[in-house]
């Protein structure tokens, strides 16, 4: 087990996104699609699987599952599951959901460690702003101990401790407080804000020096899904089969999309197919914190972020992308677990 560890304990801060999975400690990074499904045989280089893809494939008590790349590699589309948004009983599906995906994070983080070693591990993570009313229930799936059998690591994690915040508070914590847990004195804003955008949804919080405000913070059921829909369906349109996920990301992210070995301009459609993320990421802004003239900075983190920033930035000035935006919550998580364990 290479993390170095604070007071016996395995530290992390793990952010279960619900389309990228964020696993840190003190010196790893972890991360994987949120998807998943139940695993089947492969006809051809099976052996070479746990080599391209370590870790992603894991056993419980529900099967055998192949997780992340792996499973967006081998199964077909209608096979693949997804975490968004509750679910119709929270506590049996959307935390055993979470549970799963925690458990190959941790797997990929120990996958040193087999015969069932015991890893103490401390773990810090968060949920929309709007479903913070699950934290008790998440915490209490996660705390106690678990078998961890994945192709790369056999471990039982024994959780010892659950910290649950608001999601995008994590990126407060990665800017407000130091990687060791210390206040960070460099951070001098007082009132600061966060816009998270997320894979399916948008989530905003306010900090005035280390008080949460509720009221102007919260949630929006939208995120980068709603444009890689649109464009999903702009090319089942354009050339009537339906694209792997991976093409659907790659033409929202580069605007380009190749078709029989040439390159074909997508950037108009990807500019309509993002109009939904950007109105709904204005309009929470706006209902939350109106022109937001009093907010001294407001970072913008999430794997959409780069997405809306310019919409962003032109109505709210002070507004910044944090860097490492996709890891700024994990980040920060990991900084309010070590600034809780101080003595």
């Amino acid at each position: 087990m290479s993390s170095p560890k604070r007071n016996g304990a395995l530290t992390i801060g793990l952010d279960i996104g619900y389309g990228v999975v964020k696993a840190v400690t003190s010196d790893q990074v972890v991360m994987f699609p949120s998807v998943m499904g139940h695993a089947r045989e492969v006809k051809f280089q099976q052996e070479d699987m746990s080599r391209r893809y370590p870790g992603d494939q894991i056993r419980d008590d529900e099967g055998d599952w192949f997780v992340g790349d792996l499973a967006l590699a081998q199964l077909p589309t209608g096979e693949l599951l997804r975490l968004r948004g509750r679910t119709a009983n929270e506590s049996t599906m959307g935390n055993a959901f979470r549970l799963r995906l925690a458990k190959v994070a941790i797997g990929k983080l120990l996958q040193d460690a087999h015969n069932r070693d015991l890893a103490h591990i401390r773990i810090a993570t968060g949920l929309p702003v709007d479903h913070m009313r699950d934290a008790d229930e998440l915490k209490e799936t996660l705390c106690g101990q678990h078998l961890i059998q994945t192709d790369t690591a056999e471990v039982v994690a024994n959780v010892t401790d659950v910290m649950v915040m608001p999601q995008p508070y994590g990126t407060i914590f990665s800017a407000t407080l130091t990687e060791s847990g210390e206040i960070n004195r460099r951070h001098n804003f007082r009132l600061t804000g966060v816009c998270d955008v997320g894979t399916y949804t948008v989530d905003l919080a306010l900090d005035d020096e280390g008080q949460f405000l509720d009221s102007e913070s919260g949630s929006v059921e939208s995120g980068v899904y709603t444009a890689q829909e649109r464009i999903a369906s702009a090319l089942e349109r354009d050339y009537r089969e339906k694209m792997p996920f991976r093409i659907v990301e790659e033409v929202l992210r580069t605007g380009l999309f190749h078709a029989n070995g040439q390159a074909v301009d997508y950037r108009a459609i990807v500019e309509q197919a993002l109009a939904p993320l950007r109105s709904a990421t204005l309009n929470l802004m706006s209902e939350k914190w109106q022109r937001g003239t009093i907010i001294e900075v407001i970072y913008l983190s999430g794997g959409g972020a780069d997405l809306v920033a310019d919409v962003v930035c032109e109505a709210y000035p002070q507004a910044q992308i944090i860097p490492e935006a996709q890891l700024a919550n994990a980040r920060g998580y990991l900084n309010y677990a070590y600034f809780m364990a101080r003595p």
